[in-house]
């Protein structure tokens, strides 16, 4: 209608312009139609398009950092007490130069075990209550010399390697160890009371083989079945501290035995240490057996050799150990790293 009416009111030279003029209008109309659907296009594609691309990669990183969490609550956790006897062997020049000795109940053994493949974290305290004799005593005439026994130690170990056809894990890392072994012989009257206080931080390695035995059938009700495999677990760990300091009596005691009311304080002369000294090794051998439920069962013996000569008041003991554990284990994961 608008190209009649200007062919109506125009003459025919004019006409032909705004005709032409109209037609490259319309076209241009139609290009910016084309550019701004293809435009529209693009948007909703790149829209549409990356919005599940990237609800795939959140999600991905969401799956791996719950993967990750999963590992680190993969480790099974336990907590233990044990109870069991010992049996020292100890000689302190401060006192005497005879050896005392004597089994001493109860030893008690409580911790803490976070347990993985990768990692093994322990925290572990023992203490264990008995009287000492030297042979040249008579038991009933002559005071009973009391020994208190206390021991803490935390490590963790990290996976090295396996051997031995993969069967058997070795770990190693560091520790931290208090150690106390703590006398009172009465006979010395007011310097009857001596002790020795040696820390460290070191090393630990540990060897673990777990084994199955495996269970025999069982007829029952005229049917065969089967009894649940028996899940083992075999463990050594050797332990000593690399830097240590010891903190003991320089004579007899470090109380004041000329007036018993005055107290003297610890000094720079009742510490010594450095470079494994004083010298400590421990040794734990240990056999785990796994419940149906996760908990465990162990049966421990420890030993433990400390020795400390500063060329005067020469002391040193051997601890032999055996306790028998309950593990309980709190969290429902498996290890699973």
């Amino acid at each position: 209608m608008i190209i009649l009416v200007i062919w109506e009111n125009s003459s025919y030279p004019f006409s032909i312009i705004n005709l032409y003029q109209l037609s490259l209008f319309c076209n241009q109309i139609v290009f910016m139609q084309r550019q701004l659907l293809i435009t529209v296009s693009l948007i909703l594609i790149f829209l549409f398009g990356l919005t599940p691309l990237s609800y795939c990669e959140a999600q991905d990183t969401i799956n791996k950092k719950d993967a990750r969490i999963i590992k680190r609550k993969a480790r099974d956790k336990y907590l233990y007490m044990g109870l069991g006897f010992s049996h020292i062997n100890v000689t302190d020049n401060t006192t005497s130069p005879l050896m005392y000795k004597g089994y001493q109940f109860p030893y008690t053994s409580i911790g803490y075990l976070n347990h993985s493949k990768k990692k093994i974290q322990t925290l572990e305290a023992d203490f264990s209550f008995g009287f000492l004799n030297s042979r040249t005593e008579t038991p009933w005439y002559d005071p009973q010399n009391t020994s208190y026994y206390t021991n803490i130690r935390y490590n963790i170990l990290y996976y090295l390697r396996s051997f031995a056809k993969k069967r058997i894990n070795w770990y190693i890392g560091p520790e931290f160890n208090i150690n106390g072994h703590f006398r009172v012989n009465y006979k010395y009257g007011n310097s009857a009371f001596t002790f020795d206080n040696y820390n460290g931080v070191g090393f630990a390695t540990r060897f673990e083989l777990p084994f199955s035995w495996k269970s025999r059938k069982y007829r029952f009700l005229g049917k065969d079945r089967n009894r649940r495999n028996r899940e083992l677990r075999l463990s050594w760990q050797l332990s000593t501290p690399v830097v240590s300091f010891i903190i003991r009596p320089t004579y007899v005691t470090i109380t004041n035995f000329i007036d018993p009311d005055l107290q003297t304080k610890i000094t720079s002369e009742h510490i010594s240490g450095g470079l494994f000294v004083p010298f400590n090794l421990r040794s734990q051998t240990e056999l785990y057996y796994v419940l149906h439920n996760q908990n465990m069962f162990k049966l421990s013996y420890v030993w433990n050799f400390f020795s400390h000569d500063p060329g005067y008041n020469k002391v040193q003991s051997a601890f032999h150990g055996l306790y028998f554990a309950f593990i309980f284990k709190f969290n429902n994961k498996t290890s699973g790293e």
